[in-house]
């Protein structure tokens, strides 16, 4: 059977070749009208449009690489994957996954060489990779950095983030303004930015508060989020019998806290207080529900997205280098604390 052309969608909507291109093109300059004889069209003959050779004849992949900077499986990372996926798509791109691991400069600029992919979006801890950079930087590769560690080596790139101190500072603040003077708080044991950002504020918040900040109440581990939370959380709880919150870096951190206060046979919220940070889909569903810092992955990846293509429509587009909002998301795991603590009540 003979495959289906524009010229044949052009003959049954009784339109011109052009006009065909602009519709599947989503152009704005085509009237409903005319637009809806032509999907009809599409659809009576089963047209499937070329991608190959759409691409081909605009000298472009139409393609957009993400580069991982976490474990794909992770909520965040699968979280941001599907965002980025759907933005593409809506801009009439396909989404290449690439993640860290040995050779992936080599990797990404022959895929960036070989029309395979148009510009990159690497995030976090990804363009931490010297070599990768200096790769990107030799074919001027268009790209943008989400959650970037550090912010030195790439060229003419753009950088899309939140603020984690002030973020974390809205969690605690909240959980003192319920009363809870003993906070604990858990995080990774990883050196990245994000950590540090996160730790400090805490730090500040207990800080403006007047509440003395002690490394006891701090536990910084290695491995899986869940062990981590878990391992961290049993150690804060057994050890400083006065902590009526804890406070986790991440939501997956957070489950792992979850888990241990309910094996310490504790009450959540009732004994101990509990707040996270990411607003990952599964924040909501627990039970209790997490209060967490909800940080926009979806506008992250729509931005992210949208400037990439600006930046490979027009080479000459001005890098961007902004800080989203985050918002506190208040759910069940918070409540102010049944009494005072006693070694802190007099203080």
């Amino acid at each position: 059977m003979a495959r289906i052309t524009l010229k044949d969608v052009a003959k049954r909507a009784g339109v011109s070749f052009k006009t065909v291109s602009r519709v599947i093109n989503h152009e704005p300059s085509v009237s409903p009208t005319t637009s809806e004889k032509v999907n009809k069209a599409i659809a009576e003959l089963n047209y499937v449009p070329n991608l190959a050779a759409r691409s081909l004849s605009r000298g472009r992949a139409m393609a957009i690489g993400l580069v991982a900077g976490w474990p794909v499986n992770s909520p965040y990372t699968s979280t941001l994957i599907e965002q980025t996926l759907a933005e593409s798509m809506r801009n009439g791109y396909n989404l290449a996954l690439f993640s860290r691991e040995e050779g992936i400069a080599k990797k990404i600029v022959n895929a960036y060489l070989g029309k395979q992919v148009d510009g990159i979006i690497l995030d976090t801890n990804a363009a931490d990779d010297i070599e990768l950079v200096n790769q990107l930087n030799t074919h001027n590769v268009p790209s943008v950095v989400i959650h970037p560690n550090c912010k030195n080596g790439l060229k003419h790139t753009s950088y899309i983030q939140i603020n984690n101190v002030i973020a974390t500072r809205q969690a605690i603040d909240y959980l003192i303004e319920l009363g809870h003077r003993a906070i604990g708080f858990v995080c990774y044991k990883s050196g990245l930015n994000q950590e540090d950002e996160r730790k400090r504020g805490y730090r500040l918040a207990l800080t403006e508060a007047g509440i003395p900040y002690r490394d006891e109440w701090v536990y910084q581990g290695g491995g899986l989020p869940y062990q981590v939370g878990f391992i961290g959380t049993t150690q804060l709880l057994s050890n400083q019998k006065e902590l009526t919150a804890v406070a986790a870096a991440t939501d997956e951190l957070a489950m792992g806290t979850l888990g241990a206060i309910r094996q310490l046979g504790l009450r959540i919220p009732e004994d101990i207080s509990v707040v996270g940070f990411d607003d990952i889909s599964y924040a909501s569903m627990i039970l209790p529900p997490l209060s967490t810092v909800h940080q926009p992955i979806d506008e992250i990846a729509s931005l992210a997205v949208k400037h990439l293509i600006d930046t490979i429509d027009n080479p000459n587009t001005a890098p961007i280098d902004i800080v989203l909002p985050t918002r506190l998301v208040v759910r069940d795991t918070c409540k102010p604390p049944r009494h005072a603590p006693a070694s802190l009540s007099a203080s």
